[in-house]
């Protein structure tokens, strides 16, 4: 079990807890995994970084598979702490402000289609990529204790993500809806797999692969090539020549093979790269990101709450939490 301690800095904070807290409750027993916000926020203290910034997010996401997520006993325990079905996935509750309490629960996607919606048991479901390769990873198991502004002490223990699958969700979310919070958090898990990489002995992304590793890796790749071609990319909070540098370092290029850095071998004969994919996906990318400029504010992803920053030193990390035994019982 990893113990963190997590300060609560304003009252959206305090509602994105508060929401964390009532979810570990309810959910407790499932597998599922804390995505999202709060996912990022939570491998920051257990890899604290020299670029580390706070991750402020107002709800809390988990993911899990489709009939876990439909299972009434999770309804009913939501609805037992006060909160009502909104719509397929998500609930809300009153909080003591305008703004209420929110839980989203996501399914892994069978599509193939980024963010799809599937409907299971009459119910509605935001499906995302790479969730499936999460659920089938072990989880790290992380006590939470949140302190919120009104000095009320939150005690929980939830499951996260490692890093690589993190940045496999984070890379795949980036892919599909262009947001520059996922450009904002895939920075920090970046930094945090360079800083920590000799204690992530799960880290795979550095050989190539299929399926959602191999997926994650082009959306990387193409935003490298972005980097690479000076076209803007919004969210960034680290300059973006280091950025492209740790994606080039921790992941293996799709297009490349990794015995011989800059060509693929074919029957035994060296061949160029086939930028070809890289380049469709870039294109696509590019009219995707047009489109979502002309969209009113209203209608788009919500912007990140983390300000910039553009240090390009690689510096040692500090000591990351500690790890504690489980209390007996725990």
């Amino acid at each position: 079990m990893i113990e963190v301690e997590v300060l609560a800095a304003s009252n959206a904070a305090d509602r994105g807890l508060r929401a964390l807290a009532d979810l570990a409750a309810a959910a407790h027993g499932s597998n599922y995994r804390v995505i999202g916000g709060h996912m990022v926020h939570l491998l920051n203290r257990i890899y604290p970084t020299t670029d580390s910034v706070a991750r402020v997010t107002a709800d809390a996401d988990a993911g899990m598979d489709t009939v876990a997520a439909a299972d009434s006993a999770l309804h009913d325990a939501l609805v037992e702490r006060g909160y009502r079905l909104v719509t397929g996935n998500h609930y809300e509750a009153p909080s003591g402000s305008a703004t209420p309490l929110s839980v989203d629960l996501l399914v892994p996607s069978t599509s193939g289609r980024p963010l799809a919606k599937i409907e299971y048991d009459g119910r509605g479901f935001h499906a995302i990529p790479g969730l499936n390769l999460v659920l089938a990873t072990d989880a790290l198991d992380v006590r939470v204790r949140a302190r919120l502004t009104t000095s009320e002490t939150l005690l929980f223990e939830v499951p996260v993500p490692d890093v690589e699958q993190a940045v496999v969700l984070k890379a795949l979310a980036w892919r599909s809806r262009l947001a520059p919070k996922d450009v904002t958090d895939l920075c920090a898990l970046l930094v945090i797999a360079h800083e920590y990489r000799d204690r992530l002995p799960e880290w795979k992304l550095d050989t190539p692969h299929k399926g959602a590793r191999g997926d994650a890796a082009k959306a990387l790749f193409a935003l490298v090539s972005m980097i690479d071609r000076r076209r803007p990319v919004d969210g960034l909070t680290i300059a973006p020549g280091r950025l492209a540098a740790l994606i080039r370092t921790h992941v293996a290029d799709p297009d490349v093979n990794p015995n011989r850095p800059g060509s693929r071998t074919e029957a035994g004969v060296e061949v160029a790269p086939d930028r070809s994919g890289r380049d469709a996906l870039l294109s696509a990318l590019a009219a995707a990101a047009a489109a979502h400029a002309q969209q009113p504010r209203s209608a788009r992803t919500s912007e990140p709450r983390m300000g910039g920053h553009s240090s390009s030193g690689l510096e040692s990390a500090p000591d990351p939490a500690r790890r504690v035994d489980p209390e007996p019982g725990a």
